[in-house]
């Protein structure tokens, strides 16, 4: 919505871009103001008859500076302190009050000495104040609303991580991955053992870490940050919330969401599939996977791409040692 409401703003304050032009002729049919009034048709791309359908919410923001008063609608134009007045005053039509639908200011007051000899214009005021130009994030944030900020944001949406272990992670946080425990309280048939160890029913907790199989993983590759893990799922978050230790918190961040990726990959592929791996083999491919993303870090940040890589690999001499 944010994106589609930058093409209704370019098409107000950018009149002068290729879209703008075409759209002003093959949609608006060479009027402007039509964008306000007109009907979506099934000849118009999806695109083009969004921007129609989402007119309401850009209307508020969109206020008319009335000057010479020729292109202020009367009826439509967001020109009066009570917004459009076509719906403030409902039940009284065009004709009753004696003012057609298209007339604009001028037509209607051209002698009144409020009206000036500029020419009218719009200001793009989201919150309140005009401004020159359109921020995706500030309408973003407008319309999704006020939120409250969660206290595991920078565990899961981290700088340099990997964007589908995040996502996962952001799921699993929540409790929103098909576990099989909430399959079976939607009233779907299915066993609800977990797939990973077959000795304890699955759930969120179960598979991040109490389980056999994703523990021995977990506590594998957490150790190589410094870390010493919980098998309990909100110990763990609270732990991940207090580690301070800039030298492994970015490393230990990357192996925590990659190990509940990976494992709930193979959940899913023992589900989907009937592929079963080792942890071993499980380890091995975490272990490529976070080698090749430290490696990615070289071109922004080489420094940080070398220290990582440092601890990374001391861990495993310390280990083998």
């Amino acid at each position: 919505m944010a994106s589609v409401l930058k093409l209704i703003w370019f098409l107000f304050f950018k009149p002068q871009s290729i879209w703008s032009h075409w759209y002003l002729t093959e949609v608006l049919e060479g009027n402007l103001n039509n964008f306000w009034v007109i009907n979506t048709k099934q000849k118009n791309s999806w695109l083009a008859n969004k921007l129609l359908l989402l007119r309401d919410t850009a209307y508020h923001w969109m206020n008319h500076v009335v000057g010479n008063g020729e292109t202020t609608y009367f009826w439509t134009s967001n020109w009066s302190p009570f917004g459009k007045l076509i719906n403030y005053l409902q039940g009284e039509s065009c004709y009753s009050v004696g003012i057609p639908f298209s007339s604009t200011l001028a037509e209607l007051w051209e002698m009144d000495h409020w009206l000036t000899d500029s020419v009218d214009m719009v200001e793009w005021s989201p919150l309140g104040t005009p401004t020159q130009l359109y921020s995706t994030r500030t309408t973003y944030d407008i319309l999704r609303g006020p939120s409250h900020e969660v206290p595991w944001h920078k565990e899961v949406w981290f700088g340099g991580g990997i964007p589908k272990h995040k996502f996962t992670t952001w799921l699993m946080v929540l409790n929103r991955c098909p576990t099989l425990d909430r399959m079976l309280q939607w009233g779907l048939q299915t066993d609800g053992m977990c797939l990973l160890c077959n000795s304890v029913p699955e759930s969120r907790s179960h598979l991040l870490f109490e389980c056999t199989y994703s523990w021995e993983i977990w506590s594998t590759i957490s150790t190589r940050c410094g870390y010493s893990p919980s098998p309990h799922w909100e110990t763990e978050l609270s732990k991940l919330q207090a580690f301070k230790d800039k030298r492994f918190r970015k490393l230990l961040l990357l192996a925590w969401q990659g190990s509940i990726y990976m494992i709930w990959a193979e959940r899913n592929n023992r589900l989907h599939r009937q592929n079963y791996r080792s942890t071993s083999s499980t380890l091995v491919e975490l272990d490529q996977l976070i080698r090749r993303r430290i490696a990615s870090f070289r071109t922004s940040n080489p420094s940080l791409s070398s220290k990582l890589f440092q601890t990374w690999f001391s861990s495993i001499f310390h280990h083998r040692r």
